[in-house]
């Protein structure tokens, strides 16, 4: 049973990344209802970066789901899912529960792989 808790985890991020890129490639996302998160999203979509965000989050959501790639895939993720939780508590409120949810499976699963990100937090001497 133990090991399957890791696998679902990385599943169920993989899938919410890839189903949420889909979703806003093809303009399904409803706006945000606060003015200030609608200005904030309008900026993204007029500067073309939210279209960079969603094939990120495409490419990292495939990754998650196929197995491979997940440890880059994590670090790719890792600000992408900040910056939604913080969109959330600061901007939309109502959707403050998604962010949370994304900030705890990305934690989970970093913490499954957490070796691959020990030598990232390692000092060298030169």
């Amino acid at each position: 049973m133990k090991r399957w808790v890791p696998i679902l985890g990385r599943v169920v991020l993989g899938f919410i990344f890839t189903a949420a890129a889909l979703a806003g490639m093809m303009g399904k996302v409803p706006p945000p209802e606060p003015e200030p998160a609608q200005v904030f999203m309008g900026q993204l979509m007029a500067s073309g970066l939210l279209y960079v965000v969603k094939i990120l989050e495409l490419m990292c959501g495939l990754a998650l789901l196929s197995g491979f790639f997940v440890r880059l895939a994590l670090i790719i993720l890792a600000p992408i899912v900040f910056n939604i939780a913080y969109f959330h508590a600061a901007l939309d409120p109502a959707g403050l529960p998604v962010g949370i949810t994304l900030m705890v499976l990305w934690v989970a699963n970093a913490v499954h792989v957490r070796d691959a990100f020990f030598p990232l937090l390692q000092m060298r001497d030169r």
